[in-house]
């Protein structure tokens, strides 16, 4: 019998080329819900979670072992590749440093695409049945999946109050001086003990981290209609093939394959 985060192949018909879906873009998570195309390999700061509605998806991990998933839970700082996609895909991107991505963090889910895949099984009953249209669906979908998966997490480890400081600063030191050795002293700590504690507690090195807060200002850019190179200016990239760089190795696809064809969905005004 095949195990439930394994399944035979699909037809090549049935997987798509293209990113056609629509991502719900908020301020602590983002949500893309649509075709999931191959990817190339790449690292993100945060927990992704996949979840197929219909067949099954293959992933890669950085020493080329698979695993064919129906869903699959990929943690911060791994490096993982599409290699299948599907038609109707949920894929969730969750904060790393937030109070639930501390808590997944307890999980120890492995860096090996077998892992992903049984991480993965918590979701097979979390009831989606269908790809979010509207902000209100997509929220709800955000939250059956988190509490699937923290069903079997344990209590979500404190921050150091010198992190937590730090990360409150991060947002307008992107337009100042984002450099360790200028925010270390606003915190109280040296620099290499800041470094070592930031990686520690997020989960993820201090410069990438910064990479992945100047590609969500540039997607919130391009959301707004920006063009590459106004958006990648906006974000602190040197150009648009800078920003190109930076947005292929973190989601392993270049911005324009997904800037001008997925409908961006923005949270309802409060």
């Amino acid at each position: 019998m095949t195990p439930p985060h394994r399944a035979r192949r699909s037809p090549r018909a049935s997987r798509p080329a293209q990113w056609l879906g629509r991502v719900f873009f908020g301020a602590r998570w983002l949500m893309y819900a649509g075709p999931l195309a191959p990817t190339d390999p790449h690292a993100h700061p945060t927990f992704q979670v996949l979840l197929s509605l219909g067949e099954p998806v293959r992933l890669r991990d950085c020493v080329q072992r698979e695993v064919e998933c129906r869903a699959a839970v990929v943690p911060p700082d791994v490096e993982h590749a599409v290699v299948q996609g599907a038609l109707d895909t949920v894929l969730l991107h969750v904060p790393a440093e937030d109070l639930v991505g501390r808590r997944l963090r307890t999980l120890g889910i492995a860096a090996d695409a077998a892992a992903w895949g049984r991480a993965g099984d918590a979701l097979r009953g979390c009831g989606i049945g269908r790809l979010p249209v509207r902000w209100a669906e997509a929220e709800a979908q955000t939250q059956a999946l988190l509490q699937a998966l923290q069903a079997n997490a344990g209590l979500a480890p404190p921050t150091h109050p010198a992190v937590k400081k730090l990360l409150r600063l991060l947002p307008d030191a992107l337009d100042e001086d984002v450099r360790l050795a200028a925010l270390a002293p606003r915190v109280g700590l040296s620099v290499g003990r800041l470094s070592h504690l930031f990686t520690a507690e997020v989960g993820f090195p201090w410069r990438p981290y910064v990479v992945w807060l100047r590609l969500h200002r540039a997607a919130e850019q391009l959301q707004q209609g920006a063009s590459l190179t106004e958006a990648a200016h906006a974000a602190g990239f040197t150009d648009s093939a800078h920003l190109n760089h930076a947005f292929r190795r973190t989601f392993g696809l270049s911005p324009s394959e997904i800037a001008g064809v997925v409908e961006w969905v923005r949270p309802p005004s409060r």
